[in-house]
């Protein structure tokens, strides 16, 4: 299960670093195009995107990842996943419908001001092909066919780039050029993944087996409300008690943090489904237990690096405007990973208990709703981070607690709690060094040498440990660097 989760983690990984490299490439472009008013309506509509795709087509992809797994032949498997995808065409459709008929006043109610129709209404017709294209991105997941989701993935992310850039700076479409060239991307990857894919797909519809799959998915939907809740949330606030200039200084504060997802998507994306395949095995939760000391090790590292280099990352992707946004990264790097640890606890998945999985999300968005109308008079836009921390750390903790009920999974807590309060000082004292010198870039580097030393101490990843993860990844990436080249693979080591 390591080296398979390890092999997958590379490929994911890989290609989740070239999709992010690509797309903070757009950030440089963005904030020298828009001004911090214009970046917090793309953030905006963004977020408003993402609530949509969690609940319009009732998170039927997560009905037909969960049916899939133990369906004990072929032709079940094309029956859940047909019904899924038309089903999920069918309620896209008749969603983006509607809200082109209404986007004066939708647009209006949800941005807080007009003049914006055009670019909300493709927004939503963007939403469209974002959602089929995710359907046919994850069922390539749950193949187990990692290189090609990978390769759809940066298909679609360096499209999206290429035809943005084009929209944007040369025919000058403004923001509308941003949702038309992220439309014309997911188009052209989600014919090439449906294709790849296509051994699960036919001309069927099943109503049993959609009822099969609705009654899984259907508590997800407002725990999708719930997780969209406490992770936009802050945004949304900011909007209402402060400025448009607000949202795009956080939302460029938050696109900084969001870089640990290189280091969170290879692991996210190969885990889920290897505990599906492999949880009914005895020593599965002793191996996870083991996974989750050694992401936590690197999350904490990631952790550090990021918030000590923020204002340096800062200035080198964006202009003085945005330099503010530095103050908000330490907060939002460990709430983006907090965000998603859900997936070390997968007893109440297992156990098909969502309901209970919708009542912790509901639960979060309830309080970070309440703490960000507590701290944003007060700290502005540092508390709607601190806010969105607070929450994320809080719901992590219910999802384990309730977790370990279904499915015991003997973690190392006192470690654990220990290297987080270690990395809450070296942070705190990193950020003491306001300016850029030579000195204080080298001193910063330094406390992360030191960090990684504590975390061997504490025995989160042990010395033989590393060497053998340096191994199996070396040769992970050996084998995928020689295929992406076409050269003959290595032998397995």
């Amino acid at each position: 299960m390591l080296k398979q989760f390890l092999k997958d983690s590379v490929i994911y990984g890989f290609g989740k670093f070239i999709t992010s490299a690509i797309s903070f490439f757009l950030v440089p472009v963005y904030t020298r195009v828009f001004s911090p008013a214009d970046y917090g309506t793309i953030d905006i509509l963004n977020a408003i995107s993402t609530l949509i795709l969690m609940t319009v087509a009732l998170e039927v992809s997560q009905g037909v990842i969960r049916f899939i797994i133990d369906a004990p032949t072929q032709e079940e498997r094309i029956n859940y996943s047909s019904t899924a995808l038309w089903f999920s065409v069918v309620v896209y459709t008749l969603f983006v419908t509607g809200t082109i008929i209404f986007a004066s006043p939708l647009s209006i109610l949800l941005l807080g001001q007009g003049g914006q129709e055009t670019a909300f209404q493709w927004a939503m017709v963007a939403i469209w092909g974002t959602g089929v294209f995710r359907l046919a991105q994850n069922q390539l997941r749950y193949q187990m066919k990692s290189g090609k989701y990978t390769f759809v993935s940066v298909l679609d992310t360096v499209l999206s780039l290429i035809l943005s850039v084009v929209l944007v700076v040369t025919f000058k479409m403004g923001i509308v050029g941003v949702f038309v060239g992220g439309l014309l991307a997911s188009l052209i990857s989600t014919v090439l993944g449906f294709y790849w894919a296509r051994e699960d797909y036919g001309w069927r519809f099943n109503w049993h087996k959609l009822g099969e799959m609705l009654r899984f998915s259907l508590p997800l939907v407002p725990s999708g409300i719930g997780v969209f809740v406490y992770l936009y949330i802050d945004r949304l606030t900011i909007t209402r008690l402060m400025t448009m200039t607000d949202v795009g200084l956080f939302g460029v504060g938050y696109r900084i943090a969001s870089m640990v997802s290189l280091l969170m998507f290879g692991f996210q994306t190969a885990l889920t489904p290897l505990i599906y395949n492999h949880y009914r095995e005895p020593n599965t939760p002793n191996q996870l237990a083991r996974l989750f000391r050694y992401f936590s090790a690197a999350a904490l590292l990631v952790t550090i690096g990021l918030s000590l280099y923020s204002r340096e990352i800062l200035a080198i992707l964006t202009t003085e405007q945005y330099a503010s946004a530095w103050a908000v990264v330490p907060l939002l790097v460990p709430a983006s990973i907090f965000s998603t640890l859900y997936i070390f606890a997968p007893g109440l998945a297992i156990a098909k208990k969502t309901s209970a999985i919708a009542l912790i999300n509901i639960a979060g968005a309830t309080i970070n709703t309440i703490l960000n109308f507590l701290f944003i008079p007060v700290w502005g836009i540092e508390g709607a981070a601190l806010a969105t921390l607070t929450s994320t750390i809080i719901v992590f903790g219910c999802y384990m607690f309730f977790s370990q009920r279904s499915y015991s999974v003997p973690h190392s807590w006192g470690r654990l709690v220990a290297a987080g309060v270690i990395t809450i000082g070296i942070v705190a004292a990193g950020n003491q060094m306001a300016e850029s010198t030579v000195l204080n870039l080298v001193v910063k580097a330094a406390l992360i040498v030191v960090a990684g030393g504590i975390y061997l101490v504490l025995g989160l990843v042990t010395p033989a440990e590393f060497k053998r993860i340096l191994l199996i990844v070396r040769s992970e990436t050996l084998k995928l660097m020689r295929r992406l080249s076409k050269q003959p693979p290595v032998q397995p080591m």
